[in-house]
Parts: C-alpha cells; structure tokens; sequence
C-alpha cells in the first residue's frame, strides 16, 4: 500500500473516531465554547454564501480586530507602567538632590540607565560652572535662536536633530547621534534644553508619545530652577 494511501486511511479513521466521540458527547461544545471560534461549519446555500456564514465571518474578523487592539492596550500599560515607575524614581532621587552637581548627576545617570540614552547633556540659562554633560550660555547666545519653536511650544520633540542643533548640544560626539529626544527646561521662562541622544536611529523617533517625557521636563526643571541665577 503506498503512503498515501495509508495516509487517507489514518485520515478517515481519525474523523470517524472524531465523529463518534462528538455523537457520545453531544455537550462537548458547551465546555468548550472557545473552540467554535475557530470552525467552519457551511450552510447549504447553493453558489451563493448563506446569511449565517457571512455574519459570523464578519463576526471572527471584528473578534480579532478587538484582540488585536486588546494586546495592544495590555502592552501599552504594561510600557506605561514601566515608564511611570523610572520616572519615580527619578523624582525620588532629585528630592534627595542639595546641589546643583548632585541634581545634574543623577540626571544624567537615572536617563543614561533607565531611559536608554547614550548622551546627556543640559544647556542651562545663566551663569555657572560647566561640567561634563552640563553647560551655561547667556540668554543672548545666537544658538538659543534654534531652539525657539522648542520654547514656544512647551512640548518635547523626538526624532533626528537639525545640524546646528546636534552640533551645540553634544559637540564632540554630535556626529554619532542618529536620533535625539529635545526637553525645553521652563520655569516662568525658559532655564535651558535638556537632551537625550542615541546611536540608534530608532530609539526616539517622531511617532513616539511625548506626555511622560514632558513630566520628565517638569521634574528637572523644578529640581534645576533653585539653583539658576
């Protein structure tokens, strides 16, 4: 006998045992409701596709357009719960903060760590001392001009950075930034720029959601203004 042939044999003696066992268990599909879901049961109509069979296709699709949409809210939350959490802790540590170095560094630590960035950098209104990853310019320095729609709008903006930008924020190591998240510092007026880059382009891109990283602007500059002339 060739393999095919056994092949319908077992076939055929698998949907008989199939067969018997339902006609045994007529509830089988009260138990198992999920199951019916998934089966394809016609309805004798002709050519033409019965009124049945229609509604409950168009049944299935929306059930997977709505679990679809369910996976995406679960890991949507899970993503927010992840981020609400960094961001507390970050607060935690700027309430701890009793200077400006120690407030600059557990910035720039808590984003470089927990928010996956490969650069942190402040540029901050007034006069101070610089130190790595933190800068003073004047209110009048010609570079703030680039950043005036970023003042205007009180909003962060993530994707790829135009190149005066990128070259005053992070200098040296402007030319290894493929995508950057830019927080405008405001407190009454603006006290300066804080700036996230990575060496992935995909890491922070324009279709990214902006409402936590403005709280994170929030935070920092809250924590930041008391020590600003």
């Amino acid at each position: 006998m060739s393999s095919q042939a056994t092949k319908k044999r077992d076939a055929s003696s698998d949907e008989n045992s199939i067969a018997n066992y339902l006609a045994n268990n007529p509830d089988f599909f009260h138990r198992h409701l999920d199951l019916l879901e998934n089966l394809n049961v016609p309805h004798p109509s002709g050519v033409a596709v019965s009124l049945v069979e229609r509604q409950i296709s168009l049944l299935r699709s929306k059930n997977q357009i709505l679990e679809k949409q369910l996976n995406n809210l679960i890991k949507a939350a899970g993503s927010n719960e992840h981020v609400v959490s960094r961001l507390h802790h970050l607060a935690l540590e700027l309430m701890h903060s009793d200077c400006l170095d120690s407030t600059v560094a557990s910035c720039q630590d808590i984003l470089r760590n927990e928010f996956n960035a490969d650069h942190v950098v402040l540029r901050l209104i007034g006069k101070g001392k610089n130190s790595d990853g933190l800068h003073f310019i004047k209110p009048n320095h010609p570079s703030l001009k680039h950043f005036d729609s970023l003042f205007k709008k009180h909003e962060a903006i993530c994707g790829k950075l135009r190149p005066k930008q990128q070259v005053f924020l992070f200098g040296e190591h402007g030319a290894s930034i493929r995508s950057a998240v830019l927080i405008p510092l405001h407190e009454a007026k603006p006290i300066g720029v804080l700036a996230l880059g990575s060496n992935d382009e995909h890491r922070f891109n324009p279709s990214m959601g902006t409402l936590f990283i403005n709280y994170l602007g929030e935070l920092v500059s809250r924590a930041l203004v008391k020590y600003l002339d």
